[in-house]
């Protein structure tokens, strides 16, 4: 009887062992298929990131930037390739790798040099800006990497706004290094999308089924849309008393559909606050602690430069452009819709300003709505005890994967080291960070001098590409070519570590 049992017990051993063997390489397959598909995601982020700010650009400096610059830009993304760090940095990859990692974990340091580089006007700030968001944070994906582009604001807002003798100047300008890395997170933040259609779909299409007529509110441009039979018919012989009283009444008559139009955006407004993203809030919060801390800074102040924050960086650029927002999909705008999208965001905007510093051709307007409609949604936002750890997505598909590469051409890598080698020159650093940057920059190689048009993929600064500079040999082919030598660089294990169910290697 001893020796069947054995026999048995034989048997099953065995079978477990198949069947193990089978789970772990089950398992590694799968950690596999994970890793590539995180790594298809990271790329197209990339690629798609940049579009954007392609598109941004053509869009709002077109003087700078043809339509068929842009175009050609946006052809050089599409045929992108990616190439590993060490076969254009040999190797001295791993030591750019350790270097972008620790800059990467240190956000305290890393938000000095970008305030102490735009003090000192370096020619590359806002090119460096968008490295950090696109390549050293990899356009937060990752939770790590959310986390400490979060901790990045809230030292910009210690270092860069609390510093500032008109903090809110500096915001309204949206050039700053905190403004543009809260546009570029908010703009890729998921449950910023969730919130921006859940509050303005409805009021937007509303908008588009009344667009028969421009809401103009000026009365010298009332009557410059039509031509002057037109103006004759509508209005009268021009200069007449008649002609005075039937534009104020078509004035009039605008002013009460953009206040009904308005008042339905914030009604919406109000309506999904239990939706606003909570990192956002986070950052506002913050943001509000700090500069009521400011002894030169009222307190009202404070509150309409968070309100300045929300609408002019978050909430009007979506109500001026849903479509690329992804808010609307199906319903075109037209060029009367869109000035009346605009008219909508800029009297937003004005009900956030105080009184003085609103626009004076507004005051009717204004002077018809509830000065503390927006004021309300503040305290939604800001309400509630501040935690100093900035929260996490309440939804993360990717929990447990770390990231372990950056993804930058070679020029911006060699643009962002000779940033900070040039803000270790100056003298807007504390005496900490000056030796932490000395040490972290001991053994990084002197690179060479980067021209001016060599941050190919930044609004400001795109290689000017023309049919006769790139051939067609060589279209798909970046490195040597005056397009993307894309860089993508591991970083040491030293900076980044498994954790969780998958192990990134």
């Amino acid at each position: 009887m001893v020796k069947p049992d054995i026999h048995t017990l034989a048997h099953h051993l065995k079978q477990e062992r198949l069947y193990v063997a089978s789970e772990k390489q089950l398992i590694q397959r799968l950690n596999g298929d994970v890793l590539k598909t995180a790594e298809r995601l990271y790329r197209a982020a990339w690629i798609t990131k940049q579009q954007r700010i392609n598109l941004d650009r053509l869009i709002l400096t077109s003087a700078e930037a043809s339509p068929a610059e842009c175009c050609q830009h946006a052809k050089v993304l599409e045929d992108t390739q990616f190439l590993d760090g060490y076969k254009t940095l040999g190797f001295q990859e791993s030591i750019y790798g350790e270097f972008l990692g620790r800059v990467r974990e240190n956000p305290r340091l890393l938000a000095s040099c970008l305030v102490a580089g735009e003090r000192l006007n370096q020619e590359h700030t806002q090119g460096v800006i968008y490295t950090v968001f696109t390549s050293l944070y990899g356009n937060c994906i990752m939770q790590e990497d959310e986390r400490y582009l979060l901790q990045v604001l809230r030292y910009l807002v210690e270092f860069e706004l609390k510093e500032s003798d008109n903090p809110r100047r500096l915001l309204r300008r949206g050039t700053c290094a905190f403004s543009i890395l809260f546009k570029l997170f908010s703009e890729g933040l998921y449950s910023a999308k969730l919130f921006l259609t859940a509050t303005l779909h409805e009021p937007i299409m509303q908008l588009l089924v009344e667009d028969e007529d421009h809401l103009e509110t000026d009365p010298s441009k009332v009557t410059e849309r039509f031509t002057p039979a037109q103006q004759e018919r509508l209005f009268g012989e021009k200069g007449s008393e008649g002609y005075r009283q039937k534009v104020a009444a078509a004035v009039e008559a605008n002013e009460a559909k953009l206040v009904t139009l308005v008042n339905k955006f914030i009604g919406y407004l109000k309506q999904n606050t239990y939706c606003f993203p909570h990192n956002l809030r986070w950052i506002v919060s913050q943001m509000y602690k700090t500069l009521s801390c400011v002894e030169r800074l009222e307190v009202g102040e404070v509150r309409t430069m968070c309100t300045d924050l929300l609408l002019t960086c978050f909430i009007c650029p979506a109500i001026v452009n849903p479509e690329q927002y992804g808010i609307i999909s199906d319903a075109p705008i037209n060029e009367v819709a869109r000035f009346n999208l605009m008219q909508v965001g800029q009297l937003l905007q004005q009900l956030a300003m105080a009184d003085d510093d609103g626009d004076p051709r507004r005051k009717n307007s204004l002077a018809k709505f509830d000065k503390s409609c927006v004021a309300a949604f503040l305290d939604v936002v800001i309400g509630g005890r501040a935690v100093e750890t900035p929260p996490m997505s309440s939804m993360n598909l990717l929990e447990g994967l770390s990231r372990t590469v950056a993804y930058m051409t070679h020029s911006q890598l060699l643009c962002l080291v000779d940033f900070v080698r040039s803000v270790m020159a100056g003298d807007h650093l504390r005496e900490e960070e000056h030796m932490l940057l000395e040490t972290l920059l001991a053994n990084v190689p002197q690179s060479r001098t980067v021209k001016s048009n060599s941050l190919e993929l930044t609004p400001s600064n795109t290689p000017q590409l023309s049919p006769a500079t790139t051939p067609a040999n060589k279209k798909n082919r970046n490195i040597g070519t005056y397009l993307l030598d894309l860089v993508y660089t591991w970083f040491s294990a030293a900076c980044f570590h498994s954790r969780g169910k998958f192990y990134c290697v």
